[in-house]
């Protein structure tokens, strides 16, 4: 057998640990609605919640979510979102807690159609190493399998880390739930010949309040509207994240 015959069997073999590792699930369809304020609103934001007829609680404790993104050289994803395509999906690794400890991320990929969103989740078996000296090596799990073997978006590569504390408040019924996001920080992958975990910037006065529910909830939106003084607007930490790159854009 040539050498090149046992490479591709090898590759074959890795591939099929790896399918056999990562485990899938699709999440519900809703609808997702954001709004931008300053953070001084925060409080005011909660104790609405609380005096809401919904009667939202907290529903769980905050902490702290870190995304990966990935995008293609051309940013693909940053494209589809300024552009408005109806149809678009966001790829990234997510953890939780300090953004050095990226153990065991899960793999989302963050669809949008119309006014619907879902994701699917992927739990991964590896942790990033973060101080690692190129993408390629920090992202290597224990079966060997490159990173084009797990990110199904061709020519990904990591173009951003988004880091932001997020509270949980859900109503009584459990039909709605509303996030609160702040202390949001930026991590650009996309100028560095390494990956960057210590160079970040910060947006430490925004509050993005998001309204999440399912369409057949839908009767409950407007009431909560009024509530919150909610006006829906479009918001992409990612977009954000690339704010040193947005004039490509404009």
């Amino acid at each position: 057998m040539s050498i090149l015959c046992t490479e591709k069997k090898k590759d074959r073999i890795k591939m099929k640990t790896l399918d056999a590792k990562m485990h899938s699930r699709i999440t519900d369809k809703r609808i997702e609605l954001k709004n931008l304020r300053p953070l001084r609103c925060l409080h005011r934001v909660e104790a609405a919640l609380l005096k809401s007829p919904l009667r939202f609680h907290e529903a769980y404790p905050p902490r702290k979510i870190n995304s990966l993104y990935f995008d293609t050289t051309d940013f693909k994803s940053v494209n589809e979102s300024f552009s408005g395509t109806s149809t678009r999906a966001k790829h990234r690794f997510r953890w939780y807690g300090e953004v050095t400890e990226a153990h065991n991320p899960t793999y989302e990929i963050k669809c949008k159609k119309g006014h619907l969103s879902w994701k699917s989740l992927t739990e991964l078996e590896f942790s990033i190493n973060t101080n690692a000296k190129d993408w390629d090596s920090a992202l290597a799990d224990n079966s060997g399998a490159s990173l084009s073997g797990i990110i199904s978006l061709p020519g990904a590569r990591p173009v951003s880390i988004v880091s932001y504390y997020r509270r949980y408040y859900e109503s009584a019924n459990q039909g709605v739930r509303v996030t609160l996001d702040n202390e949001i920080s930026y991590l650009d992958q996309n100028t560095y010949s390494r990956p960057n975990f210590l160079f970040s910037r910060h947006s430490p006065e925004k509050l993005v309040v998001e309204i999440k529910l399912a369409q057949e909830d839908l009767e409950m939106l407007e009431d909560l509207k009024r509530t919150l003084n909610f006006v829906p607007q479009r918001f992409s930490k990612y977009c954000e994240s690339l704010q040193n790159h947005i004039p490509k854009w404009k």
